[in-house]
């Protein structure tokens, strides 16, 4: 990493406030008025400070930096009960840490539910790219389901196990954008004919895989998440909760309007208006409604909210991963507490949050990893150790696995339960920081995932389902 001996700085207020991103208004909360947040920019190495006040009447909130390393500055990782107690209403925190990776990322809060409220925003770091050729231009894409009530008021019934779990969302959005009944505006944007453009997508969704494509356009992939990978050619770029890519679009067809779409998968979520989150690109002189017709993509079973194959996913600087020095089985269930609220397990447990005791400051002031007796948390005892963690599950429903402080290395994903006849890959494996554990709705299958990591980054940090 760069020593830049610069820094970058920002002042956020977070406010609750009424929005109406697409004709339809609702309560929202925003970072200085705007959904999304306004853009964190900086270059590899700089130092980034970011003071939040929380001007909220009732709630707390935090900010996690997505994807971001926070190598030895754990407690900047705006996780709460994990890394900080939330910001209380009327209160202010500084959040000062390297930018460490270099891509695209965005930062969403980590309390409750709020990033679903609007509380998010995009991270770009210049550095490194796998991309052999000068661009003319950049643009941020940032996607996301929409509720047209407040996602608060949908959880109480998403939750009851007689309310039949997650529910149907209305539309979505492209950079806080959209259009419902006649109402709303569409973004759009104007680019030249002959030019190339970077294109910096994000799926910020609660619950929702995106296929997102420019119609008749073709994406050369360059990046996923914050690695850089061997550039490689689709129509269709499939982005589940929490991921991003970067890629590379020529504008090379005929003058005119086309659409950018982002499909709502339908198999692992429902969205009213899934098929409608559309923007507008027009080459220079066009000012009409597209007509222009959409790419063709599979819809076979557990193709739709699958990721990215794997193949296409080879990391361009070559890393390989180690043999295990800790290995970890986790199997995701779910079934009913006495309140007949949904629980999810790993292996029979789950882990209980506390707000006001986070795990890094009970360390700190105990100097001893807590007593977690009973529920899921790990320790690895052995600094520069390789984890391999290797989760399944029985249950037919994609998961979005997240992991802070790391990227890991997908040394297997696939359908069914994992077991000794699953082969690893240990060379070169793409490397990331949200991998799906697929499904196969066919077969009532579920999947597996098995990832691995060098424990070299110190601290407390979450692995979690990026669904809500």
């Amino acid at each position: 990493m760069p020593q830049t001996c610069q820094t970058v700085e920002y002042f956020w207020e977070i406010t609750n406030t009424m929005i109406s991103p697409d004709g339809v208004s609702r309560e929202a909360l925003l970072i200085n008025g705007q959904m999304p947040g306004p853009v964190v920019e900086a270059n590899w190495g700089d130092w980034i400070i970011v003071h939040v006040k929380n001007s909220m009447q009732t709630n707390g909130s935090t900010i996690h930096w997505h994807g971001l390393r926070q190598n030895y500055t754990n407690e900047m990782d705006g996780v709460a009960s994990i890394t900080q107690c939330p910001i209380a209403p009327g209160e202010s925190m500084t959040y000062q840490f390297r930018a460490d990776n270099y891509g695209f990322s965005w930062y969403h809060s980590h309390y409750s539910l709020q990033t679903y409220e609007g509380l998010f925003g995009p991270i770009v770091i210049h550095g490194p790219s796998s991309a052999s050729q000068q661009v003319d231009g950049d643009q941020i894409f940032v996607f996301q389901d929409w509720s047209h009530v407040p996602v608060d008021e949908m959880y109480n019934a998403a939750e009851d196990v007689r309310g039949g779990g997650p529910r149907t969302l209305d539309t979505g959005l492209i950079n806080g954008m959209n259009v419902w009944d006649g109402a709303g505006e569409r973004f759009e944007m104007t680019v030249k004919k002959g030019s190339t453009y970077k294109f910096r997508f994000v799926n910020t969704a609660i619950q929702s895989t995106m296929k997102v494509y420019l119609d008749q356009h073709t994406f050369t992939v360059i990046s996923a998440d914050f690695v850089p990978i061997v550039p490689y050619e689709t129509d269709v770029l499939s982005i589940s909760n929490g991921q991003r890519y970067e890629v590379l679009v020529t504008f090379d067809q005929d003058d005119a309007s086309y659409w950018l779409r982002s499909d709502v998968a339908s198999e692992c979520s429902t969205v009213t208006n899934g098929m409608n989150i559309k923007a507008i690109v027009h080459y220079e002189g066009n000012t009409d409604k597209p007509t222009s017709t959409a790419n063709a993509y599979s819809t076979a079973p557990g193709a739709g909210c699958a990721d990215e194959p794997l193949a296409s996913l080879t990391p361009y600087y070559k890393l390989n991963a180690h043999s295990q020095d800790y290995r970890i089985d986790e199997t995701v269930t779910v079934g009913a507490n006495s309140e007949l609220l949904f629980k999810w397990s790993l292996s029979g447990t789950t882990f209980q949050s506390q707000w006001g005791d986070p795990t890094l400051v009970q360390i700190y002031q105990n100097g001893t990893v807590p007593d977690y007796s009973g529920q899921l948390a790990i320790t690895v005892p052995d600094l520069g150790s390789w984890v391999y963690l290797i989760i399944d599950t029985p249950i037919p429903f994609p998961h979005p696995i997240h992991l802070h402080g790391h990227d890991f290395y997908i040394l297997a994903q696939g359908t069914g339960l994992y077991d000794s006849s699953v082969s690893l890959n240990l060379q070169n494996p793409p490397r990331r920081d949200v991998a799906m554990m697929p499904w196969d709705p066919a077969q009532d299958l579920g999947g597996h995932l098995v990832i691995a990591w060098k424990a070299d980054n110190p601290g407390a940090w979450l692995v979690h389902c990026h669904i809500g």
